[in-house]
C-alpha cells in the first residue's frame, strides 16, 4: 500500500522527472502565469503563504517577483524546497524535493527576467481557514492563552484539553497549528484515555523499557499524558494517514500537550488548536507511535563527531510507517537500520546533514514489514566541535535535556501490527 498522504492533501508528494525541459516551453518564454505560479502553489505555498512558517509568501507574482534571484539560487543549489534524506537510501511519499525539469524552469525563468506573463494568475489551492488537512471535524484549542516573553528561557510548559469525546474516534489526519510558529520549536500531542496511567515508578533502573510489542531504549511513560499521537517541530507537515489506516482516540480522553517555546525577541500570546479529521469507519490497520531515546550520553568536548545508538526489539511481527529524528544544535547525522532476526541489516533511512530548523518526518513510500525479534537501530552523531557554528559551549561535555543548548537522542516511530 502506497503512503498518499502528500499527494491527497497537496504535502508535496513529488515524483523524480526528466532534466529536460518539455517541449511546450524549449521554444517560448517562461512566465510566472503558466510555468511557475504551478511549481509554487505545489510544492512551496505550504510554507510560503501567511501566517506559515516561511519568511516570505510566493503565492502571488507581486509577492514572488522581488525574491526572484534568491529562489532561483536556493532551488538550483537543492537548499529548497528543504529535504535531507540520503536518496541513494529509502523512497519517501513526503519527498518534497523538485524535480529537475522543475529547477529547469525557474532558473530559466529568472535567468529571462522572471516575467508575470499574460492572462489572470493560477488559483492556489484551498486554504480552508489555514488548515492543511482540509476542514477538521474536531478543532481543540489550548483552554487558556499561554504568554511567551520576548527573552529569556521558557521551561517546557504542559497543557491538558479534554475532548468530550462520547465514542472511540478513528483519527484520519491530525494538524497541530500554533498562534505563531515561530515561537513553538516543538510540541507534541498525547491523547490519554481514561482509566489509570503508568506510573513512573514502574520503569526499571536501568531505564529499559518492554511494553507488550516492543522493548528497548524507549521514552519512559510520561506520567498522565498517555500515548503519543501526534509532534511537530520546526518544518514538520501536518499528519496525514493512508485510507484504511488510522489511529485510535478513546472516548473520554484527555489531549496533553508537551510543549517547548522558544523567544523571538518580541512577546507572543500562544493558544495553539489542534484540528483532527476523523475516519469515516474504523480502519483495517492501527497505527501506533513510540518515542525511540536514549538518555545515557556523555559528548566530550571539542568532538567533532560522537555517535549515540539507540535501540528498539520488536516483539511480534509489525510494519514500519514513519521516522522522524529529534536532536538539538550539535545534531550532524542520523541513520537507522532494521537487522532482522538472522542477522541481515537492511538501511531504512540516512540523513546526513541532519538540520535542526527542519524537524522532518520521512514517511516510507510503502511501509517496511518488520519480523517478530527484528531490532530498529538508530545512530546519531553528534559534532561538538568549535567548528560547529550552532554550538553554543564546545568546552562543555553535553548530555540528555529540555533545552536548545541540552541535547536529545529521540525519534519518533510510527508503527503497525498488522501489516497491509
Amino acid at each position: 500500500m502506497r503512503l498518499v498522504a502528500a499527494a491527497l492533501f497537496a504535502l508535496g508528494a513529488v515524483s523524480a522527472a526528466s532534466s529536460q525541459v518539455p517541449p511546450d516551453t524549449a521554444t517560448r518564454p517562461i512566465t510566472f502565469v503558466a510555468d511557475v505560479a504551478p511549481i509554487f502553489h505545489k510544492h512551496c505555498i505550504s510554507c510560503h503563504r501567511a501566517g506559515e512558517m516561511a519568511p516570505m509568501s510566493l503565492v502571488t507574482y507581486a509577492e514572488s517577483r522581488p525574491w526572484a534571484k534568491a529562489i532561483r539560487n536556493q532551488v538550483v543549489e537543492r537548499r529548497m524546497p528543504p529535504w535531507f534524506a540520503d536518496p541513494a537510501i529509502g523512497h519517501f511519499a513526503n519527498d518534497i524535493r523538485l524535480s529537475d525539469r522543475d529547477v529547469d524552469v525557474i532558473a530559466r525563468w529568472v535567468g529571462e527576467g522572471a516575467p508575470r506573463g499574460d492572462g489572470p494568475e493560477p488559483t492556489p489551492p484551498e486554504n480552508n481557514d489555514g488548515w492543511r488537512i482540509g476542514k477538521p471535524d474536531l478543532v481543540l484549542k489550548l483552554q487558556q492563552p499561554f504568554d511567551v516573553p520576548a527573552r529569556g528561557i521558557v521551561e517546557y510548559q504542559y497543557f491538558q484539553i479534554p475532548t468530550n469525546l462520547t465514542e472511540d474516534r478513528w483519527v484520519q489526519a491530525i494538524e497541530i497549528r500554533p498562534t505563531d510558529r515561530r515561537t513553538v520549536h516543538h510540541l507534541r500531542v498525547f491523547a490519554r484515555p481514561p482509566g489509570p496511567d503508568v506510573p513512573r515508578a514502574a520503569i526499571s533502573p536501568d531505564r529499559s523499557l518492554c511494553p507488550e510489542e516492543v522493548c528497548g531504549d524507549l521514552e519512559p511513560p510520561l506520567a498522565g499524558f498517555g500515548p503519543n499521537i501526534a509532534s511537530i517541530g520546526v518544518g514538520t507537515l501536518p499528519d496525514v494517514f493512508p485510507l484504511g489506516t488510522a489511529k485510535r482516540l478513546k472516548a473520554g480522553s484527555v489531549i496533553s500537550l508537551h510543549v517547548h517555546y522558544v523567544t523571538t525577541g518580541t512577546s507572543v500570546t500562544d493558544q495553539t488548536e489542534i484540528g483532527f479529521v476523523f475516519a469515516k469507519s474504523p480502519p483495517a490497520i492501527e497505527l501506533k507511535t513510540i518515542s525511540l531515546a536514549q538518555e545515557k550520553f556523555v559528548i566530550p568536548p571539542k568532538t567533532a563527531s560522537h555517535a549515540v545508538v539507540g535501540t528498539v526489539h520488536f516483539q511480534v511481527d509489525a510494519a514500519l510507517w514513519t521516522l522522524g529524528p529529534h536532536s538539538h544544535l550539535r545534531g550532524k547525522s542520523w541513520r537507522f537500520d532494521l537487522i532482522d532476526p538472522e542477522g541481515q541489516q537492511r538501511p531504512l533511512l540516512a540523513v546526513p546533514q541532519f538540520d535542526f530548523n527542519w524537524q522532518t518526518h520521512y514517511v516510507f513510500d510503502s511501509p517496511i514489514p518488520v519480523k517478530a525479534g527484528s531490532r530498529l537501530q538508530a545512530t546519531a552523531v553528534f559534532d561538538n566541535s568549535p567548528a560547529n557554528q550552532d554550538n553554543p559551549d564546545p568546552d562543555a561535555a553535553v548530555r540528555w535535556g529540555n533545552q536548545t543548548t541540552d541535547e536529545m537522542m529521540f525519534a519518533s516511530v510510527t508503527y503497525s501490527v498488522k501489516s497491509p
